[in-house]
């Protein structure tokens, strides 16, 4: 009874987190939706995930330019869906809690608030950053 117990309870938990945002399943969806967001292979590129909130996560994605300095996209999902990215991100959030994108503490910058969609823009350090939609991948 006990191993059935255990069993069950790890079977819950994977199926628990099979639905939420991994880096892994951020960089497949950003593979299958908007490939030029990676690069084109041979920069190095490394995803940061800053919280999920019902359906909603949000993935910090950053590149390393030709200059060597970094390139960063904060990209939101809904479920599976790429919803769009804020672009250029100068700070990433500290979380994502609650529909609310958090920086560190001394960041100025306004309350930033995802639902029920992502702002037109939000402002960072005086410097006001667009929400880019999604468009989808051309076949």
């Amino acid at each position: 009874m006990k191993l059935k117990s255990v069993i069950f309870g790890v079977l819950s938990m994977l199926a628990l987190t099979s639905h939420g945002m991994t880096a892994e399943k951020a960089h497949q969806l950003i593979r299958q939706q908007q490939p030029q967001l990676l690069g084109d292979g041979t920069q190095l590129v490394s995803l940061y995930y800053f919280g999920q909130n019902d359906d909603t996560a949000v993935v910090g994605l950053e590149r390393v330019g030709d200059d060597y300095l970094p390139i960063r996209w904060l990209l939101v999902f809904k479920q599976e869906s790429l919803l769009g990215w804020y672009y250029p991100s100068l700070e990433f959030p500290a979380k994502f809690a609650d529909g609310h994108l958090t920086f560190p503490q001394g960041t100025k910058s306004e309350d930033i608030y995802l639902f029920p969609f992502p702002p037109s823009s939000m402002t960072i350090e005086d410097q006001v950053i667009p929400f880019i939609r999604s468009q989808p991948k051309s076949q």
